[in-house]
């Protein structure tokens, strides 16, 4: 989930009022054998299971619980939370050695409805994102959010 995106569900705004910065941690990271696949006729992926593949996307720290109950229902009936293990990357998007468990939301709606080529983040951000976050300025480096507890991990 892009940043702006997951600002939008959890905020209801592009970007956090001054009192809200701060309480959310964004890391890159990656996913191990998982794959983020096209969702037919959608402008989103699903991630599902994929042994040699990774997804690289965001770790987020501090949600709230209100916060999480507004994702579950953003992400809906097609997905799934479940607690899964991620790597934290740096900025470069090195591995650090930290990993961390997580929560993602993994896509349950059947494999049939994912077209068999992976999901392109950057091509969502040239051509979507502004559909969905209401904004059109280039983001870097963000994801698609899942998450555990008060930490999630997004695909991007």
């Amino acid at each position: 989930m892009a940043t702006p995106v997951l600002y939008r569900v959890v905020y209801g705004t592009l970007t956090p009022e001054p009192w809200q910065n701060g309480s959310l941690r964004i890391r890159p990271a990656l996913l191990p054998t998982y794959c983020r696949y096209h969702v037919k006729d959608a402008d989103y992926p699903g991630i599902v299971p994929d042994g040699g593949k990774s997804v690289r996307g965001t770790c987020v720290e501090g949600l709230t619980r209100m916060d999480i109950c507004r994702l579950d229902t953003f992400e809906g009936m097609e997905y799934t939370r479940k607690i899964v293990n991620v790597k934290i990357l740096d900025k470069s998007g090195k591995e650090t050695g930290e990993g961390k468990e997580a929560a993602t939301y993994e896509w349950t709606a059947g494999r049939g409805n994912l077209e068999d080529r992976e999901w392109d983040f950057q091509q969502f951000v040239r051509e979507k994102l502004s559909v969905w976050a209401g904004d059109r300025r280039e983001y870097e480096d963000e994801g698609e959010i899942h998450s555990v507890g008060n930490m999630f991990f997004f695909a991007h």
